[in-house]
């Protein structure tokens, strides 16, 4: 008998449904991402699962929407060299704190 998780567990980006979804990404990143693009996608999906880890069960439907859409997105690129065409404009729709984060990234990834 398999236990179910509690209501808390299950309505939070540390239940099991997002443990993984979590993990499909890392694997398609692994998959379909060349490795300076990989790291950066590891770390900021590390990022967001772990700032939504204690988000209110009403953010938590989107949160998994958006990430689902990525995995797909993701799935669908077959050459490690590009970047889906999906992610371009992007930016357009980031709020200042987001374009701050991403910009933070960016520096990193130049860094390397």
């Amino acid at each position: 008998d398999e236990a179910e998780p509690s209501p808390s567990m299950a309505a939070s980006a540390s239940g099991p449904k997002f443990l993984a979804l979590y993990r499909d990404i890392l694997r398609a990143h692994r998959a379909h991402l060349r490795p300076g693009l990989r790291r950066f996608g590891d770390q900021y999906v590390a990022y967001e699962f772990r700032q939504h880890k204690t988000a209110k069960p009403e953010f938590l439907g989107d949160f998994e929407t958006q990430w689902r859409t990525y995995l797909d997105t993701i799935k669908r690129t077959t050459d490690k060299s590009v970047v889906p065409e999906s992610a371009e404009g992007v930016e357009n729709q980031l709020n200042d704190d987001q374009k701050t984060q991403l910009k933070k990234f960016a520096d990193q990834i130049k860094a390397m």
